[in-house]
């Protein structure tokens, strides 16, 4: 199935599964999408930031308020920007997050804020 053109939001969430977006990350490019990661601070402690841009071969998103951040892209813009936003591993806390509304990190918030299909 060819994903050509298609821009998918990957977040990843911080749970032992979290070493498998790597591979998804691959294959997704490998269909042709587009692919940009948000990750969350605990799936950092599981995979490496400079391991995730590598394979998705654009900048890695990780907080909500980055001074440093050279791009100017916030949550909405994120969140509006995909044609698909994928959440995996979909962790508990993540879930639950989304479930009550609760958008504390910018994980949890480009998920409360978009308009597009989300697969958990």
């Amino acid at each position: 199935m060819s994903l050509s053109g298609k821009r998918i939001l990957l977040i990843i969430g911080g749970g032992i599964a979290a070493y498998k977006a790597l591979d998804l990350i691959r294959r997704l490019r490998e269909r042709g999408a587009a692919v940009r990661v948000v990750m969350t601070s605990a799936a950092q402690e599981f995979v490496t930031t400079l391991s995730v841009g590598a394979l998705s071969a654009d900048h890695v998103f990780t907080e909500l308020f980055d001074r440093n951040d050279e791009h100017d892209v916030g949550h909405i813009r994120l969140s509006r920007e995909a044609d698909l936003l994928v959440v995996a591993p979909a962790t508990a806390d993540l879930m639950a997050k989304l479930a009550n509304g609760h958008a504390n990190d910018l994980a949890s918030t480009v998920l409360v804020a978009t308009d597009k299909p989300v697969l958990m």
